[in-house]
């Protein structure tokens, strides 16, 4: 079972590549003020990626999973498919959104070897829910209505068009959202393993 405590080189590591999340998202949050859409930051994959930071630092398990999993269940593949949606050329926009690339690469791939050495929690999934249900409101009330962060202002039309009623489709938003991130949790745990706190005592 991959959850026995890091060496301190491991732990060096860890933090290493925590600083250099941090100088990513500090180049971001940079792009973003200069584009005048700060408030992009409070995207959950923007949020996910603060709480891989904060986890690699922390050697906290419970930070990096949800994240991890709101990342390549829901914010990378978005990021990804949004690139592909516009049909613009696709090194020019890569290079005009570099510090969105460095956002929607590092942190997955820190947070993937980190989890090799530690393994997924088993609550990661409803953790990373939690997360969204958290975001929504606020994003609704702190951020603009244009910018639509979170899909709190307008929601999702192909699903709204089946469950036109505000609670009945946050409802099955978020169970969708669920099964994501439990069929990622799933294939995480065969994979990297699992994390157990009785296993650090």
């Amino acid at each position: 079972m991959p959850s026995t405590l890091p060496s301190p080189d491991q732990t060096r590591a860890h933090r290493i590549w925590a600083l250099l999340l941090l100088l990513a998202m500090v180049a971001h949050t940079l792009f973003k003020l200069h584009a005048g859409i700060l408030p992009e930051l409070l995207w959950g994959c923007n949020v996910a990626s603060f709480l891989i930071i904060a986890g690699l630092w922390t050697d906290n398990p419970i930070l990096v999973g949800p994240a991890f999993l709101w990342h390549i269940c829901l914010g990378d593949v978005a990021f990804v498919a949004g690139a592909m949606a516009r049909g613009q050329d696709l090194v020019p926009m890569l290079l005009a959104g570099w510090t969105s690339v460095l956002v929607h690469t590092l942190p997955t791939l820190a947070a993937l070897l980190y989890l090799r050495k530690r393994g997924i929690p088993r609550r990661s999934p409803y953790l990373a829910l939690l997360l969204f249900v958290v975001l929504v409101p606020i994003s609704h009330y702190l951020t603009p209505a244009p910018l639509n962060i979170n899909m709190a202002h307008v929601r999702w039309e192909p699903l709204r068009r089946h469950f036109p009623g505000n609670w009945s489709y946050r409802f099955v938003f978020s169970g969708i959202m669920l099964g994501l991130f439990l069929v990622g949790d799933a294939i995480a745990g065969r994979t990297l393993g699992r994390w157990s706190r009785v296993a650090q005592r």
